[in-house]
């Protein structure tokens, strides 16, 4: 009957769901017309009332989160408009309290930048704050309600009713709620594993926050609803690490230009290379500095520094010795000579050359650049450097060589903040797993090939393969040994081009030579074989999907996420406010046909900030009028930015609905969208799915013809998609999907307790 019922709705399948078409009639007087529909539909500020009539009936597994709508077509302006629920209860008495439903009110989005050539302006439905106080309704406009019914895991089975009271002061109805609670309970861990950006920087900024405790209080509470709409945060699970054995910092040991020897040391860009250690010297002493350099082009400028501290290591002001060279292509000496008394000009400004009397210890600093001018940044390279006590004759740098010894070199890992957070949010909150990564797979401030770099070495280099060894076994065996090995996937590389493949591959193997059963994950926008063999999960964008190399990388161990973002756009599924409805739960079911075992959106509260150029300087971008996100960043100039598309990396609004001018500080929670409530429905189909096919795997004989009918159920097909781009519109069509899915696990598993 079902595949009949769904051959018949076949010719509309892949065509917007017509306003006629859903929804259904329960009250109608003079003042106002109540209707109601499912989750999965956007109902917009003018969609005509339904002529059909149903009473208000949903169903719902045990540890579920059910959401219907109700709405409000007045047929005239009403005023304080309160609305409440009552306590479900059944014939037995049992109940499941009014606090288990969350009541929302459904507000819209004007979008005047349509995302795509097959999107449309208008005001669409997308926020959903919490309902906290009457309101008023506009005759001819209709106001939704979303109500969400968070079903007990120990709730008993059947049939609930409730009363859903809407009043203002001239107008009241009451509108029965009739709930059927399967006898089977969802996981508490979903299936489907989840990676979803939240940026902490517009946390603050958007809620006004001014201390690192109440940035923590505010995201607590964007993971409670992170947890709540099971999708799982890229985490913030801080891995501190010390090395020690290396005297110099900020540069690059530079196996590739040598003067002689293993190195020479490189630093490049607006950076600033010193010596570790504070050198001792004795003031009446006179002192040469004498080294080799090279630079990258002709007559570029770099500096030589040296600084004082007293006794008790504290620096001296005024006693700084400095030099500025024009460095060579080519190798040759240059020399700073401090004296014992006198003092030299460089550009009219005193350079007083003897060391204070004070003075016990020096610093050493090596720059690319003539600091505090405007001088371009360039590349230098030194080797032989000496410090010489022209007085005893002692060179006191004898690291000036830049060569290593291995064996000095050690790392520590400290886990301590990174297992309060995994206690927390892994085991507390049961996230499916966490982004991390390593400093050291950038290729960091080298100018050369493309590299890894850690702490000055790049990868090639014993000093980095041991240092890298360290961090990445240490990481595997800590992960291990508490239980949360493979939670993690290394997402440290975002959509390689294919000329970046070396360079990407290079850091896998670093990763997996160390430690084996680490996880390592890469997006992809060209998924193909010449680079997924380095990875244990693979996430090409959801339209780029291949089923048939989804399905033999899968049988070689690997595992595949997909992810939406900016790109493609209608008639594509997408995350855009302005598409259909079924989209985000469209995606999930696409994840179960193709063996997806995760999903993934870059970020989930882009509010653009400051920086995007899409706002004049000075202001951020209020995402409740224009919720279109903008490529930020960049030095875009203000009104060039291009546009990625309406609700792209936002699936949270701020509370704060005027952030340029409302300076409240909000410590309170984020405001949901209602992509995210129907992302949460196709996460819960999954949940369905996967369980049907737990039972399947584990099925008795007497189980057998509920096998059959659970294969069939599964084994859906063109009346729900063909492609990313011929899906069906219409959401009663996976709806009479779940329906049957629910009763098979209700009878699966109670077939099981006989």
């Amino acid at each position: 009957m079902l595949k009949l019922v769904l051959l018949l709705l076949l010719f509309v399948n892949f065509s917007p769901a017509n306003a006629n078409d859903y929804g259904f009639l329960v009250n109608k007087d003079t003042s106002c017309k109540v209707w109601w529909a499912e989750s999965t539909y956007k109902i917009m500020r003018d969609d005509p009332v339904p002529t059909k009539k149903r009473k208000v009936a949903i169903q719902s597994a045990r540890n579920e989160s059910e959401g219907f709508q109700i709405v409000l077509s007045p047929e005239v302006d009403l005023t304080n408009v309160s609305v409440s629920i009552s306590d479900f209860s059944n014939k037995n008495g049992d109940l499941i309290p009014s606090l288990n439903v969350t009541i929302r009110e459904v507000d819209y989005v004007n979008v005047t930048k349509p995302s795509g050539k097959q999107h449309s302006a208008g005001w669409y439905p997308d926020p959903l704050p919490l309902h906290e106080k009457p309101f008023n309704v506009i005759a001819g406009i209709n106001k939704p309600l979303w109500f969400s019914v968070n079903v007990p895991k120990d709730a008993a089975p059947g049939r609930y009713m409730a009363n859903v009271k809407l009043k203002s002061a001239l107008w009241e109805t009451t509108i029965p709620v009739e709930l059927h609670v399967w006898n089977f309970a969802l996981p508490e861990t979903p299936f489907m594993r989840s990676g979803f950006g939240l940026y902490s920087n517009m946390l603050e900024r958007y809620h006004n926050l001014e201390t690192k405790e109440e940035l923590e209080e505010v995201r607590e509470k964007y993971f409670r609803d992170f947890k709540h709409y099971k999708i799982s945060p890229y985490g913030s699970y801080p891995v501190n690490y010390k090395v020690t054995g290396v005297p110099w910092s900020g540069g690059t040991f530079d196996p590739h230009t040598v003067y002689e020897g293993k190195y020479t040391y490189q630093i490049s860009g607006k950076r600033e290379a010193r010596f570790t250690d504070l050198i001792e010297i004795i003031p009446d002493h006179p002192y040469l500095l004498k080294w080799q350099a090279k630079v990258l082009s002709e007559n570029q400028k770099y500096t030589v520094t040296v600084k004082c501290y007293d006794e008790e290591k504290k620096p001296i002001s005024m006693s700084l010795k400095w030099g500025v060279y024009e460095g060579s292509e080519t190798w040759r000496q240059d020399t700073l000579f401090i004296d014992t008394e006198g003092f030299i000009t460089y550009e009219e400004l005193p350079d007083y050359r003897p060391f204070p009397a004070n003075a016990k210890y020096a610093s050493l600093q090596l720059y690319p650049y003539v600091p505090g001018s405007s001088s371009e940044e360039g590349t230098v390279w030194f080797d032989d450097f000496q410090f010489i006590d022209l007085a005893s004759g002692e060179n006191l740098l004898p690291e000036g060589n830049f060569e290593q010894k291995v064996e000095d070199l050690d790392l520590k890992l400290d886990f301590s903040e990174f297992d309060v957070e995994a206690r927390k949010y892994l085991d507390g909150m049961g996230f499916t797993g966490f982004r991390t990564g390593f400093p050291g797979l950038r290729s960091g401030p080298y100018i050369g090939k493309k590299t890894g770099w850690f702490n000055g070495f790049i990868n090639g280099t014993s000093e980095y393969e041991k240092l890298a060894d360290l961090y990445f076994k240490g990481f595997q065996d800590h992960l291990e040994a508490n239980g949360w090995l493979g939670k993690e996937y290394f997402y440290w590389v975002d959509e390689p081009k294919h000329e970046e493949y070396d360079f990407v591959r290079e850091g896998m193997q670093t990763i997996h030579r160390a430690a084996p059963k680490l996880t390592r994950f890469i997006t992809e926008n060209n998924p193909g074989p010449e680079i997924m063999d380095v990875t244990e999960v693979g996430c090409p964008v959801l339209y780029k999907v291949d089923p048939e190399k989804v399905k033999e990388w899968s049988e070689n161990g690997r595992e595949f996420w997909s992810y939406l973002m900016c790109w493609p756009k209608e008639p594509h599924v997408n995350l855009f406010i302005d598409s259909d409805a079924i989209n985000m739960r469209m995606w999930l079911w696409m994840s179960y046909r193709y063996n997806l075992k995760g999903i993934l959106v870059w970020n989930s509260n882009h509010w653009n900030g400051a920086s995007s150029g899409a706002m004049p300087k000075g202001t951020v971008q209020n995402i409740w009028e224009d919720p279109m996100t903008y490529k930020s960043g960049y030095g875009t100039p203000y009104g060039s930015a291009p546009e990625f598309g309406n609700g792209d990396g936002m699936l949270f609004y701020p509370p704060n609905r005027d952030p340029n001018n409302d300076k409240t500080k909000y410590l309170s929670g984020p405001v949901p969208s209602l992509r995210l409530e129907i992302l949460r429905e196709g996460l819960d189909d999954y949940d369905y799915m996967m369980m049907l096919e737990k039972y399947i795997a584990e099925a008795n004989p007497n189980q057998q013809g509920l096998v059959l009918k659970a294969r069939k159920v599964l084994d859906f097909g063109s009346e729900v998609f063909e492609t990313d781009t011929e899906y069906t519109k219409d959401p009663e069509i996976l709806m009479e999907y779940r329906q049957q899915m629910g009763e098979l696990l209700e009878q699966f598993y109670e077939s099981k307790r006989e």
